[in-house]
């Protein structure tokens, strides 16, 4: 919560001034009653409130009169729903697979596109800390074919897997018999199978509305810390 009254205008100073220890003395107070007391309209009851931070009246008397304030589901932003549920269903056993497959080469490559490569630029940075393994991040199709080999593992990150054709890809770093797998945030049953392995992040999928590009990444971070995480936990 963060109170910040530099933002009020004169009218909602005076409601300042008043409302809160009208709150207080009555905690059932409703809003209608609130402007009346206040001789202010609901609306301007209502746009204070929210100027202070606060969802609704409701939770601005739990505030002002020492309740305790719970934040309604319904205020939640998918993303922090979908983090939740992602949280709490949080699959270990996919973290050890891929310690495994990382610990067996000696060269790994992470490949992304876009937001993607940004955290595989990232996820380069913590591993060269936790290994000393060969690591290289590429978004270019012909720097990892020449980087790969059969000592080789190349990890493709994509939130949805829809927005690139992976199966050319795939099948030219197969040539060079290197390792390869995907890790995806949401589901797709439509994704080649040219691509050796296949690890699904979470079982949701983000709004269908938004382009690859405007999908967050959140999920790969929190997947990528607890990577790093066990790597130095092993480590010491």
């Amino acid at each position: 919560m963060y109170l910040n009254l530099n933002n009020l205008n004169a009218t909602e100073i005076a409601i300042h001034e008043k409302l809160p220890d009208v709150v207080k003395s009555d905690p059932n107070i409703n809003i209608n009653r609130a402007a009346e007391l206040c001789g202010v309209s609901i609306s301007k009851i209502s746009k204070y409130v929210k100027k202070l931070d606060f969802a609704n009246f409701k939770q601005y008397k739990l505030f002002f009169s020492g309740g305790n304030i719970s934040v309604n589901e319904r205020e939640i932003t998918n993303e922090l729903k979908k983090i939740k549920k992602y949280v709490e269903n949080f699959d270990w056993g996919l973290v050890d697979k891929f310690i495994q497959e990382f610990n067996k080469y000696d060269k790994i490559i992470l490949f992304g596109l876009g937001p993607s490569f940004i955290c595989m630029e990232y996820f380069a940075y913590k591993l060269d800390s936790v290994s000393d393994k060969k690591i290289f991040t590429t978004q270019e199709e012909s720097r990892a074919k020449h980087l790969a080999d059969e000592n080789t593992l190349v990890f493709i990150f994509s939130v949805t897997g829809a927005f690139f054709t992976f199966e050319a890809f795939a099948h030219k770093l197969k040539e060079k018999e290197a390792r390869v797998i995907l890790v995806l945030e949401e589901f797709n049953s439509t994704v080649t199978k040219e691509i050796d392995n296949i690890f699904y992040l979470t079982k949701s999928i983000q709004n269908s509305n938004l382009k690859p590009y405007e999908k967050t990444r959140t999920v790969f971070f929190i997947f990528i810390e607890e990577v790093i995480s066990k790597l130095m936990e092993k480590n010491n």
